[in-house]
């Protein structure tokens, strides 16, 4: 019999110290259950809050959460589902927490296509954020890489949605962001699977580190550059005479043979130039690729192009000797006015001879083009 008193006393202390532990300011922990819910739902909605998921409602059965609304993607939803989950502690039903969460009733946004998504350098090295995010966490840390990249400040204008591509969506965009911050002017995009960054590079040495960076992209991701380099010769204020002219040219920066073989190769991948029917007229497109060609040539001091005029072997280009050389001549004039020598130009006037080998019988277009090739 004694042991049976000894054991209830026991108990009776156990239990005793046990509630004295969970109560506080009058309120026991170890409610009923007609009280815990109310609470949680208190405390789920401040998580879904401070999560960024303002989309999300909830209701409480006991201590099951049961969310619904429309999430704008995927990301969004499962950050939603673990809010809820802990916002009332580790959970369980005796610490009066979140038991379960049941999310069947979210549905998700329409997903946007395309998808894009881009960063834009403006003055005092401000950047805007714009376009589509796949959620909000992916939102937070794009936000604190340009904080720390850009000392002029951060304008947040991007949207949550679904339909990014399969794959590390986020690397993409932050090495985006990484090579904006080295030019002095321009932007980056994610245009689906296509990482672009387009501006003003200070010079080649960084013209060819950020080329670099989007050649290792991780896959499905492409990098893709719409650099020039910058003018180094400064204006004078408005309010001063300007300096007398120089009598040779000012020294241009000139590459390490690795870097002038990173230009070299990126600029061979967009080295052809296409013509109407009949015209030497150089287009909008076709002065890109000169200006790229230009940048190399004048990164590069040992470089030398040969520079080919083609014709598509039409009755509109019977001339077509001609009008070959006319198109390949219209190319080199561009180079040389910008400072490439005319001894590290040669020119040949292929005609109809050469038709592009991925140009099909009725694609005559691709035949009219100026094709440039590096000299050994």
């Amino acid at each position: 019999m004694s042991r049976w008193i000894i054991f209830a006393g026991i108990t009776a202390m156990l239990v005793t110290g046990y509630f004295a532990i969970f109560f506080e300011r009058g309120e026991g922990l170890l409610r009923s259950v007609r009280f815990i819910p109310a609470k949680l739902q208190v405390q789920v909605e401040t998580a879904l809050r401070g999560s960024g998921a303002e989309w999300a409602q909830v209701e409480m059965d006991g201590q099951k959460a049961i969310l619904s609304g429309l999430a704008p993607s995927e990301a969004d939803r499962e950050d939603a589902i673990v809010a809820a989950r802990h916002a009332a502690g580790p959970g369980g039903t005796w610490w009066g927490g979140i038991t379960k969460v049941e999310a069947g009733q979210i549905k998700l946004a329409a997903p946007k296509k395309p998808y894009e998504w881009r960063a834009i350098l403006g003055a005092g090295r401000r950047v805007s954020l714009e376009g589509c995010v796949p959620g909000q966490r992916f939102r937070r840390a794009l936000v604190a890489e340009a904080r720390k990249l850009f000392p002029g400040g951060v304008e947040d204008q991007m949207a949550v949605a679904g339909g990014q591509p399969t794959g590390d969506w986020l690397d993409a965009a932050t090495v985006s962001l990484q090579q904006l911050a080295r030019l002095q002017s321009g932007e980056a995009r994610v245009e689906d699977t296509v990482v672009k960054v387009l501006g003003q590079s200070p010079d080649a040495s960084v013209h060819a580190t950020i080329l670099e960076a989007l050649q290792n992209v991780k896959r499905p991701y492409e990098g893709q550059a719409e650099m020039s380099l910058a003018n180094n010769a400064d204006l004078p204020p408005p309010d001063e005479a300007p300096a007398p002219a120089l009598t040779s040219q000012p020294p241009v920066q000139r590459l390490a043979a690795a870097d002038c073989q990173k230009l070299v190769d990126e600029a061979m991948r967009s080295n052809i130039i296409r013509f109407e029917s009949g015209s030497a007229t150089l287009s909008s497109s076709g002065l890109k690729v000169l200006e790229t060609m230009t940048q190399t040539a004048m990164a590069c001091s040992t470089l030398k192009l040969k520079i080919s005029g083609h014709t598509d072997g039409t009755d509109r280009e019977t001339a077509a000797t001609d009008l070959s050389r006319k198109r390949a001549n219209a190319a080199a004039k561009y180079l040389k006015d910008k400072g490439v020598e005319a001894g590290r130009i040669a020119l040949v006037a292929a005609g109809s001879s050469q038709p592009d080998p991925d140009a099909a019988a009725d694609e005559t277009s691709l035949n009219r083009r100026v094709e440039f090739s590096v000299v050994p």
